[in-house]
């Protein structure tokens, strides 16, 4: 019972409780935004402002799941009713920035030592989901976070700080790990919208196997 009250507690995080730094965010979304099926992504590369619009603007409002959701079917109903490109993908920059958030464990300074460690990190793609679904994945991402938590705590506990984390430490792990997670949640997220939209998702299939290492910078 308690496990569950906390689990239900984290998915009523407001958005900007837990949050990466803009620089962490943008790195999330340059990844993500490069691995998009390839339409999409010329439209993103060419919207770009309105994509780092969307990244800066992302405000609280509703609870971050009920966000995700909101955001996610704003940006399939753009893209259908042929709307401006500019507003789809800045409906995918405040996704970015929520996706992110989703990814974040619970601990202010934590954001900091992310900045701080991020071009360490290498970008490792977990692959595509055949059956996305975005309720399930969000059930996914929040329920890893959660078990993050505890792990990022007891690292402040034993080290006393930030400062005294190191690249072999479980703090460093977890970052990197979330890092990647909120990458391939993304890129998941925006195959689903552009799939919903009726774009070419064809090169889904080069992107479902797992553990793709990409370039770190």
């Amino acid at each position: 019972m308690l496990k569950r009250a906390a689990l239900l507690l984290v998915f009523l995080i407001p958005i900007n409780a837990t949050a990466w730094t803009r620089a962490s965010e943008q790195r999330i979304a340059k990844k993500a935004s490069a691995l998009a099926p390839a339409d999409l992504r010329a439209i993103i590369e060419r919207y770009n402002a309105d994509y780092q619009n969307g990244l800066a603007r992302a405000s609280t409002g509703m609870e971050l799941r009920a966000q995700i959701q909101a955001e996610t079917n704003a940006a399939i109903s753009a893209a259908r009713s042929r709307k401006p490109l500019s507003e789809l993908v800045e409906h995918l920059g405040v996704l970015a920035h929520l996706v992110a958030d989703a990814n974040t464990p619970a601990r202010g300074d934590y954001e900091h030592y992310f900045e701080r460690s991020m071009k360490k990190f290498p970008t490792v793609f977990y692959g595509l989901d055949t059956n996305f679904n975005v309720p399930r994945q969000l059930d996914r991402t929040f329920h890893r976070t959660t078990k993050f938590n505890p792990l990022v705590e007891m690292e402040y506990d034993r080290a006393g700080s930030s400062e005294a984390f190191d690249d072999r430490s479980t703090a460093f792990g977890i970052a990197s790990v979330c890092y990647s997670h909120a990458v391939t949640d993304l890129v998941n997220l925006y195959y689903f919208i552009w799939k919903e939209a009726g774009g070419d998702v064809r090169s889904a299939t080069g992107l479902r196997r797992g553990n793709l290492l990409l370039d770190v910078h």
